[in-house]
């Protein structure tokens, strides 16, 4: 392959730690036989956080393993049913995978078999973006010569035809719209679109922890709406949302937390979203806290936020004080902002203990009391 850029490489590509790993598997020689490869070639070309760094490899995983266990490092069989070794080096995981295309497919996954053409394992990826590859010393290689432009005009664009690669894994519906919220520019790509809307009624065969993985990063990007409302229109995921949600209520919340965004695609109450979605008890208590909390504040006043953030904590309480700002459509406001970031509780000072001492026996009457004296006293405080 010829390089098709070169570019000043960043630290973390001159790192001891991936030389470590590159060195034994020829990744510095002049036609390299292992090249960083997907999100953290992306990622890095768009100035872009870079987290995960995968290697795709000439090599066979027991050619790697061989390799790199040679040099020193731990080699993890972490994939190998698919050609892919975990190498550890300085405590960091590195994922390297063979060249591969595919043989057969079912929609939800793949039978493979290795190849030495970058360009054949390019072909079997997602999305144009996701096939750039890149040397240690910054050459760029774009093995399907469509990847560099695309990534550059942040066009999401499926590998060769949209409905092959959709018919292949049905998960890239999600994921198209995941990557066009993350990374797109200007309008949707219209082919992409066109085959997503036809498959659309295959996802609900996917398994809901996939579902559930795209949805919750799709709902953490900057701006989901206008993503969202792509998707809904074109039946992707349409019965995810309940019959009250107000797509208007979900453009007017400000605030970034995922799990709010979640309890407005619910109808602003507490949803498991069965269907589609398997939350964790964490994600769902969260959920039952927030609808709590939306329902017990009536109306925005300094008294009714201090009486939130008494029964459930600040970070509840900012989100459902935004989220009433949604529903108002209102700009939140700077000073009621700022009450909740520092506002802090005061602690009640009497315990059920207090009044046995006092000879209030253990029981419903002693709750009772113990209720009554704190809203007492809480009226005092605020």
């Amino acid at each position: 392959m010829i390089p098709t850029k070169t570019i000043e490489p960043p630290d973390w590509m001159g790192s001891e730690a991936l030389n470590l790993v590159l060195r034994p598997l020829d990744g510095f020689e002049e036609t390299p036989k292992s090249l960083l490869v997907g999100g953290c070639v992306r990622n890095m070309l768009l100035g872009e956080a870079v987290s995960d760094i995968d290697i795709a490899t000439l090599f066979t995983p027991e050619e790697v393993t061989k390799r790199l266990e040679g040099a020193g490092l731990k080699v993890v069989p972490t994939g190998i049913d698919h050609g892919t070794v975990t190498a550890v080096s300085d405590g960091q995981g590195y994922e390297i995978t063979t060249l591969r295309k595919d043989v057969e497919t079912d929609g939800r996954r793949a039978v493979v078999a290795y190849t030495q053409d970058w360009a054949e394992d390019a072909a079997r990826r997602d999305f144009t973006l996701n096939t750039l590859l890149a040397a240690p010393d910054g050459r760029i290689f774009d093995p399907l010569g469509t990847g560099l432009t695309d990534l550059e005009a942040r066009r999401i664009v499926f590998v060769g035809d949209a409905a092959t690669r959709i018919t292949e894994d049905v998960l890239r519906i999600l994921r198209f719209f995941r990557f066009y919220a993350q990374y797109g520019q200007d309008e949707i790509d219209a082919a992409g679109l066109e085959a997503c809307h036809a498959a659309a009624d295959q996802i609900p065969a996917l398994s809901r922890e996939r579902i559930t993985h795209e949805v919750l990063k799709i709902l953490s990007v900057a701006d989901p709406a206008p993503v969202l409302k792509i998707m809904f229109e074109n039946g992707v995921l349409a019965d995810l949302p309940d019959e009250d949600f107000s797509f208007d209520v979900f453009e007017n919340y400000t605030g970034r937390d995922v799990l709010s965004r979640l309890f407005i695609l619910g109808g602003m109450k507490s949803q498991s979203f069965e269907q589609y979605l398997i939350l964790t008890n964490a994600q769902k208590s969260r959920l039952k806290t927030l609808d709590e909390a939306f329902q017990s504040l009536s109306d925005i006043s300094e008294k009714n936020i201090k009486r939130l953030i008494y029964f459930y904590k600040n970070d509840i309480a900012l989100e459902v004080y935004l989220l009433r700002c949604a529903v108002d459509r209102a700009a939140p406001d700077q000073a009621i902002t700022e009450l909740i970031k520092t506002w802090q509780a005061p602690v009640f000072p009497v315990t059920g203990e207090d009044l046995i001492a006092q000879g209030i026996p253990e029981g419903p009457e002693l709750g009772a009391k113990l209720k009554e004296m704190e809203r007492a006293w809480l009226e005092e405080q605020l």
